[in-house]
């Protein structure tokens, strides 16, 4: 038998999730808005609200943009808390604090559902592509139950430990995304105030020792200066980059390769560049480096 699985936020990342999960016979319940309307002639069944779409499902995920939509999906009037029983389990898939997880975790087993801390890496081109990669925490019996469905919208899926560890390794991730997207950037710039022509380093460095998959992806944006639309916009990251930057002070790190990254990714912030591409990082870096007049 197919699963009942609930979405609650049908942005981009949930969308490609749901459609994912629809095409395989699973029956998918969302929250009926204006935006998912249309989710309904593909197969979709439509609630009035979270509470609703709990009840009705074995397996919830959610994919939220920030805390407060996470606070008021979880807690608000027809939340998700209310809607809670002994047969459901919760996966969500955000990018948050550990704590803010475990809180609203805990609420959830108050009334005796599982939750399982399961962050999502990858664009929503990647994730619509099944490409992305699922870490999924928590209860181990719990997870291994439904195995065949992270397989359906994320065959790269990875037990990586208790609850919180998928959070740990999701931020581990995406220091290392932040950090390559910088350096890409500021090996462009050399690049090009050396004379070589943009494209053509595209496909030198790729098949290098220094190509790696964000200079696959982030490095052609650069050559052509083509920032939108963007398929990862630079306020996700930085708002992941805040959660790095708090537990890496929790824990006494140095940390120069997340200083610079702060410092970039802040200036595109200041200039308003909230929405463009993070590979737009690299006109930062060539606005404050002025050419030399020989």
């Amino acid at each position: 038998m197919k699963t009942k699985i609930g979405i609650v936020g049908l942005g981009k990342i949930g969308r490609a999730v749901g459609e994912s999960l629809l095409q395989e016979g699973h029956e998918v319940h969302v929250v009926s808005r204006p935006s998912t309307l249309d989710f309904e002639k593909m197969g979709g069944q439509l609630h009035a609200n979270a509470s609703q779409v709990a009840q009705a499902c074995e397996l919830l995920i959610t994919c939220l943009p920030d805390e407060q939509s996470m606070h008021e999906a979880y807690e608000g009037a027809g939340g998700i808390i209310a809607g809670c029983h002994d047969k459901l389990t919760i996966v969500e898939l955000g990018t948050f604090s550990a704590g803010l997880k475990k809180e609203l975790a805990d609420k959830c087993a108050a009334k005796m559902s599982t939750m399982l801390d399961c962050p999502i890496s990858g664009t929503p081109s990647m994730v619509a592509a099944k490409n992305g990669v699922l870490f999924i925490s928590g209860d181990k019996t719990v997870a291994e139950s439904f195995q065949d469905v992270f397989n359906v919208f994320s065959p790269k899926n990875f037990y990586v430990g208790e609850f919180g560890c998928g959070m740990a390794i999701k931020l581990v991730t995406n220091f290392l995304v932040g950090a390559n997207s910088l350096a890409v950037a500021e090996a462009f710039l050399l690049g090009i105030r050396s004379g070589l022509d943009p494209e053509l380093m595209v496909k030198v460095i790729g098949p290098s020792a220094g190509g790696s998959r964000v200079f696959e992806f982030r490095g052609p944006m650069i050559a052509q200066r083509k920032f939108k639309p963007a398929p990862g916009p630079a306020h996700i990251l930085w708002k992941d980059l805040q959660l790095i930057q708090e537990q890496s002070s929790m824990l006494g790190l140095s940390a120069p390769v997340l200083a610079a990254q702060m410092e970039w990714f802040g200036k595109m912030m200041d200039q308003g560049k909230q929405d463009d591409e993070v590979a737009a990082v690299f006109e930062m870096l060539e606005f404050n480096s002025p050419k030399i007049v020989s």
